[in-house]
């Protein structure tokens, strides 16, 4: 069986910590979330072959998913068999960490670079883009005050960034076969399979 490389694109302000060159070396790449291309690719690149993203996000159009190139839509909404095969004691996964758990019970990717995860952090600024360029199909987080006008996360947020934390750390020691990139705000350990970006 050929070995595969994927990035497991985020949305978090780490992201611009990444470069389209590194991006570019991996053979696929996977958009979580719908995050925004244009005006960043000099960090993310322009190309998304798999998009991972709840079935309330606002959909890319037909001219985003062929200038991306995506070739499949995953929904990771409650219900669907992605999240119900979930399961990692309390954790409510985000659709990274169900992206993530998708490739890395792969065997064919040896190589999983996760970009822009940093978890939710209570008072940390949400995404790398714009506050205008948030997804309008989320504006009621801003309406309700889940987010500040800095687009920083005003709660504790339910997918528990702590639970997420643990998560990712299990999975690079279950996986000690595979090679893990991080880019990411959070402390992650470099250790013999996980390089720290």
């Amino acid at each position: 069986m050929s070995k595969k490389s994927v990035i497991i694109l985020g949305k978090g302000p780490s992201v611009k910590r990444c470069t389209r060159e590194f991006i570019d070396s991996f053979d696929e790449v996977v958009a979580c979330g719908r995050p925004v291309f244009l005006g960043y690719e000099e960090y993310i690149g322009e190309r998304a072959h798999h998009d991972f993203a709840n079935r309330t996000s606002t959909p890319y159009s037909s001219e985003e998913i062929e200038r991306l190139g995506i070739k499949t839509h995953v929904d990771t909404g409650d219900g669907t068999p992605l999240r119900e095969k979930f399961s990692y004691g309390e954790l409510d996964p985000s659709t990274g960490i169900l992206a993530f758990d998708h490739f890395v019970n792969h065997p064919e990717y040896d190589e999983i670079a996760v970009i822009g995860f940093d978890l939710f952090v209570t008072g940390g600024k949400m995404y790398y883009h714009k506050n205008e360029e948030f997804d309008p199909a989320v504006q009621w987080l801003w309406e309700d005050g889940t987010y500040d006008e800095e687009g920083r996360l005003t709660i504790v947020s339910g997918h528990k960034t702590e639970l997420m934390f643990e998560y990712l750390n299990a999975m690079f020691d279950k996986f000690q076969d595979k090679i893990f990139y991080v880019i990411s705000f959070q402390k992650f350990e470099s250790k013999e399979n996980v390089v720290i970006l």
